[in-house]
């Protein structure tokens, strides 16, 4: 039986932002496929990391909190070498809070030889400056990671332009959010949180879910509260804040000043935000930086009109969807004013604050699923553990049966007497231990093969000599009816063995093997109404 392949992930995100939201989808995401999956990060508890137990997902906790001892993150080279070799693993996954997260790991990684994939979730050019004296060091674990992934196109500008990141090198994968945020907004749970929190049932209710920090512009929401006092619109708004923080104290004393504190509650953090969601009828994000903020994300998904600064990623997010803000670090005053505006808008124009609703969600549905950015993920795995001295050509799906060929190696081209093999392609040519001197089509072959079959899908297809079954697994993945004749099926080694590998790949049922020489068994099964959209001739 095949080594079950190893991944680590790394985070540094205590248990409460995106990160940590990403981090658990990927790693739920990596275990259903059968990977061993350890994840490095700090010490947490809740339902999410219950249901990573569940799915077999080992931890290796930090000895010390990285938002308060970051340095850790960065030079403690006996911690990280002491969890990569405790891991040992064949792919090493970084989630990085901001590009020089887990930087102590992933120096042991590039030293280690082993491929490893950095993704960046937050990008702002004072961390360049801040850390200048690593960004040589940094731009040389970017150049030798199998692949570096930005949340947003504005976030991976700026890996190129400050960070030592190639002009040629990384991509972007978007944030995907779980399909109970998609769900119709619930009536009965909006009267139920509103009844519970003492929020009138006809209010408008703008709800912000973020840390209470400096960062997440609440300074500028209480001067827009400021501005609207005494408006026609105040009459109707309400505020919710999910979320905790260094501002708490000092944003209630502010309100309490103001006398408004009545109007918006303090929710703390909340693990029901899809609830609160459902209550709301505005998101606000004035932020002054962001990667590319699940919130909004999730507010887009449960349609409501969303109102951000235009940050970082949000612009891409958001799109021509809801309303963007100017950012607060260049005119606080400025998106305050723009804020209270667009609240005041939103408030007296329902139709007009109904329909941004309809478009963020229209937008959300398009870009940001869950699914998908599990499938672009588990992709980037596949790719990225593609052995050395294979290649896949660029914009392929990969898919990688190996565990299904137990005896597949790399043979050497150059003493096979086999006359097919094309010596002059310097990627690994595979054989079958048992028989060495025949080959098997080369990962960007099967690769192509899988690919061309993707097109057919749910149609009949049918291939004429399979060997020992590699082209017939890469086929059946794509999800084709296959029929597969071959004369060396009459062996019952090699029958016994092919069938093998349609069961450890999972596809015996869609695989009908038929021992035979076309093309009289071609004519055989087409007398019998047979009849395929897609032919694969091997040999």
């Amino acid at each position: 039986m095949a080594r079950i392949e190893r991944i680590l992930i790394a985070m540094d995100d205590p248990g409460w932002g995106g990160v940590f939201q990403y981090t658990h989808a990927v790693s739920c995401a990596l275990a259903r496929e059968s990977y061993q999956v350890h994840v490095v990060h700090p010490r947490t508890s809740g339902p999410l990391m219950d249901e990573q137990a569940r799915l077999g997902v080992r931890h290796l906790w930090l000895d010390y909190d990285p938002v308060k001892e970051f340095g850790r993150t960065v030079n403690d080279a006996a911690a990280a070498q002491r969890l990569f070799a405790q891991a040992d693993p064949d792919l090493a996954f970084f989630s990085d809070s901001c590009p020089v997260s887990n930087f102590a790991l992933r120096r042991v990684a590039l030293q280690s030889g082993r491929p490893y994939v950095c993704v960046e979730q937050f990008v702002a050019p004072y961390l360049a400056k801040n850390f200048a004296q690593i960004m040589p060091l940094l731009a040389r674990i970017y150049a030798h990671a199998a692949e570096v992934i930005a949340v947003s196109q504005e976030n991976l500008h700026l890996l190129r332009r400050h960070f030592g990141l190639g002009p040629t090198r990384g991509r972007v994968i978007h944030y995907g959010r779980p399909e109970r945020f998609f769900q119709p907004r619930d009536e009965r749970t909006r009267r139920r949180l509103r009844d519970e929190a003492g929020i009138p049932q006809a209010a408008v209710l703008c709800f912000t879910a973020a840390r209470l920090e400096q960062v997440k512009g609440f300074d500028c929401q209480v001067e827009a509260i400021r501005y609207l006092v005494g408006s026609a619109a105040w009459e109707r708004l309400h505020f919710a804040w999910a979320g905790s923080g260094s501002l708490e104290a000092s944003l209630r004393g502010e309100l309490e000043k103001m006398g408004v504190a009545e109007r918006v509650r303090f929710l703390g953090q909340r693990d029901d935000v899809a609830d609160w969601l459902d209550a709301a009828d505005i998101f606000v994000l004035p932020s002054q930086a962001e990667g590319m903020p699940l919130a909004v994300m999730e507010a887009m998904a449960k349609g409501l009109p969303v109102a951000a600064s235009a940050v970082s990623g949000i612009p891409e997010e958001l799109g021509d969807a809801g309303r963007l803000l100017p950012p607060p670090t260049t005119s606080p005053g400025d998106t305050a004013r723009e804020l209270a505006a667009v609240l005041a808008e939103w408030t007296m124009n329902e139709p007009a604050r109904l329909a941004a609703g309809e478009a963020c969600r229209a937008r959300a549905r398009a870009m940001f699923r869950e699914d998908r950015m599990i499938r672009e993920n588990l992709e980037l795995v596949e790719r990225s553990l593609v052995p050395r001295g294979d290649y896949v050509s660029p914009g392929l799906r990969v898919v990688r049966p190996d565990r299904a060929f137990p005896n597949m190696v790399v043979g050497d081209r150059y003493r096979s007497p086999w006359p097919f093999i094309r010596r002059e392609i310097p990627h690994n040519w595979y054989c079958d231990r048992r028989i060495a001197d025949v080959g098997f089509l080369n990962r960007d072959e099967a690769a192509i093969l899988h690919n061309s079959a993707l097109q057919f899908a749910g149609k009949r297809a049918l291939e004429i000599g399979c060997w020992m079954g590699w082209s017939a697994v890469h086929l059946a993945l794509a999800g084709v009816e296959l029929d597969v004749i071959d004369p060396l099926l009459a062996r019952a080694d090699i029958a016994g063995s092919v069938r093998d590998s349609l069961a450890a790949a999972g596809v015996s049922q869609q695989v009908r093997l038929v021992a035979g020489v076309s093309p009289a068994k071609v004519h055989e099964l087409a007398a019998d109404g047979r009849k395929w959209s897609l032919l694969f001739i091997d040999g």
